[in-house]
């Protein structure tokens, strides 16, 4: 096992544990739609500084065409796997887990993507790798949570726990994944995976987080806690 994948496994339990955490409280405690509102905004901004502060300045400088393909690849993968949620829950997939199977399929193929891109930043920057894995283990906490609720209320906690659990898998599956297949590569393959991850990063702000948060009515507190998130982010950049 190599130097980079041992640190890139090591910052990615924070997001395993995230995962686990997130779905314990929706097991014992479930949030009120305003504090999900709340902890949606605070993701939203920590996810869009880690992409324009760490992941958009490292593929600035490759070949516009790649950076074009990355992002026109990262939106069509995203919208490709909302379209196919929305036939899951059409047809009714899924036996016991009801509507809740294409939302768990859904959030399981995004931790696998952003596995993989923890595993591509640690190889290309360590500090970039850092920043990015902790701001998906507070991304992962939101999805730990949304895992769980949107299970059939007759499930038990043990099946309840295993999502989270599973989501933790993943996301330790796409590091690994990552890092053994990309390590020793440069150039053009790794601008084009960032610009990738990029773009459906941005993706889950625009048309998951923020579109969720917005069920419950906009407060000066969620507005805040966006840019709060957004700024710790930030500072945690410059701090490295």
């Amino acid at each position: 096992m190599t130097e980079t994948l041992v640190q890139a496994l090591s910052y990615t339990m924070l997001a395993v544990v995230a995962a686990m955490v997130g779905g314990v409280i929706a097991v014992f405690r479930p949030p009120s739609a305003r504090m999900e509102s709340n902890v949606q905004h605070f993701a939203a901004g920590v996810v869009t500084a880690a992409v324009a502060s760490e992941l958009l300045p490292d593929v600035h400088d490759s070949a516009p065409a790649v950076v074009v393909v990355g992002f026109a690849l990262g939106v069509t993968a995203m919208l490709g796997i909302h379209r196919l949620t929305g036939i899951i829950e059409r047809r009714n997939v899924g036996g016991s887990l009801g509507s809740a199977t294409g939302l768990l399929i859904t959030i399981g193929i995004d931790m696998t993507i952003d596995g993989v891109l923890i595993g591509v930043t640690f190889l290309t920057e360590a500090t970039t790798g850092v920043i990015i894995a902790v701001a998906l283990a507070i991304e992962v906490l939101f999805l730990g949570v949304t895992g769980v609720i949107a299970l059939p209320s007759d499930t038990g906690i043990t099946r309840k726990l295993a999502v989270p659990a599973a989501f933790g898998a993943l996301l330790t599956a796409g590091v690994v994944v990552g890092v053994v297949a990309l390590e020793g590569v440069s150039g053009a393959p790794i601008a084009l995976i960032l610009a990738f991850g990029a773009a459906a990063l941005l993706y889950l702000v625009t048309e998951e987080l923020l579109v969720k948060a917005q069920k419950v009515p906009e407060t000066p507190v969620s507005t805040t806690l966006f840019f709060c998130g957004f700024l710790s982010i930030f500072l945690l950049g410059m701090v490295h």
